[in-house]
C-alpha cells in the first residue's frame, strides 16, 4: 500500500505568519478605505455625500449600511488573525472563517461602489479598490491557513 503525501506546507510557522501578515494587511487596507470613503467623497460623488458626523449615520444607515459591514467584517478578520497568532483558533475554522469574510468585504464594498463609483475626480474609486483589495488580501489569509496544518 502506498502511504500518502503529507498536505500543508512543509514549514506550518512560516505559513502561520504569511496568513497573519496577510490577514492583518487586508483588514487595515479595508479600514483605511472604508474611513477614505466615509470622510472624504467629494461633492462629485454619484448618490452619496460625506458623512456629517454620527448622527448622519443613522439617516442614512440603508446608504453607508454596506460601508457598516465591512468594517464590521474586517473587526472579526482582525479578531481571528489575533486568535490564528496566538493559537487559540484551529487553523481548519480559522481558513473557513477569513475566506467567508473576504467574500463578505468583497460583497459589501462592490454594494457600496455601485453607488459611489461614479466620482468624478476618481479619489472614491480608489479608495473603493484599495476596499477590493483588502477583501482579496483577507481571502488569501484564508487559503494560507489552510495549509497549516497541526
Amino acid at each position: 500500500m502506498k502511504a500518502e503525501a503529507p498536505s500543508g506546507a512543509k514549514d506550518r510557522r512560516t505559513a502561520r505568519l504569511s496568513a497573519v501578515a496577510f490577514g492583518t494587511f487586508g483588514a487595515g487596507l479595508v479600514l483605511v478605505g472604508v474611513l477614505s470613503i466615509a470622510t472624504g467623497i467629494p461633492h462629485q460623488a454619484h448618490n452619496m455625500a460625506p458623512l456629517a458626523g454620527p448622527a448622519d449615520v443613522g439617516g442614512r444607515l440603508g446608504e453607508v449600511s454596506p460601508l457598516i459591514a465591512a468594517v464590521l467584517a474586517a473587526g472579526v478578520v482582525a479578531w481571528i488573525v489575533v486568535m490564528l497568532a496566538t493559537r487559540r483558533l484551529r487553523p481548519d475554522t480559522a481558513a473557513a472563517e477569513l475566506m467567508v469574510l473576504g467574500a463578505a468585504i468583497e460583497i459589501c464594498v462592490v454594494g457600496a461602489i455601485g453607488r459611489i463609483g461614479y466620482s468624478a475626480d476618481g479619489s472614491v474609486l480608489l479608495a473603493g479598490v484599495a476596499c477590493l483589495t483588502g477583501g482579496a488580501a483577507v481571502g488569501a489569509a484564508g487559503v494560507l491557513t489552510a495549509l497549516v496544518r497541526e
